[in-house]
């Protein structure tokens, strides 16, 4: 059946078959520091990050309509936008480009990823803004800001799109149009 996990390795996740990563999916994936370890977030990695994720992005067929970084793990909302787009192939390029960055600053990713792939009455535009306002405001929820948009590790990769903002007042309506258009 389409919907079923694999079965479960006894040091991994259970995941949904392939298919359910591929296509025009919505996931929400959540990558941890081992042992919660802080220290290697900074704006260099930051900007880092976002060139890894374009360059992801575009070879993938996939946007990421908002991340947010947090000190001791990472939120990406990955939506795919073309019929042959892999967010787990995506996934490993991510991981296989930011891991050296990551052991440079002494650190390195738990094993394997969260992920949440968005069911069907989750991907309607009020239910992917539901999860994306979720993971922008991950910064106040822990105490870090009082307001979004003043932690400066919040933002989104939309190929083709460098001047998108998550925070400006008009991002899902341009959003839905880019994706409209592009899908």
């Amino acid at each position: 059946m389409d919907n079923e996990p694999e079965p479960a390795k006894p040091d991994h996740l259970p995941r949904l078959p392939d298919t359910a990563y591929q296509g025009k999916s919505f996931v929400h994936w959540n990558f941890t520091v081992e042992q919660r370890r802080r220290g290697w977030l900074t704006t260099g990695f930051h900007e880092t990050f976002r060139w890894i994720l374009l360059h992801g992005c575009s070879h993938h067929g996939v946007a990421c309509p908002v991340y947010c970084l947090m000190p001791d793990h990472v939120h990406l909302l990955i939506a795919g936008w073309t019929e042959d787009a892999d967010q787990k192939l995506f996934i490993r390029f991510a991981r296989r480009h930011l891991n050296p960055m990551l052991l440079e600053a002494g650190v390195a990713w738990q094993k394997q990823p969260y992920d949440h792939v968005l069911r069907k009455d989750e991907r309607d535009p009020f239910g992917v803004e539901s999860v994306a306002n979720y993971i922008a405001e991950n910064p106040v929820r822990a105490g870090l800001v009082n307001e979004r948009s003043a932690w400066p590790f919040v933002g989104c990769v939309v190929p083709g799109y460098p001047e998108l903002d998550p925070h400006a007042q008009d991002y899902w309506l341009r959003y839905w149009r880019i994706s409209a258009a592009r899908r």
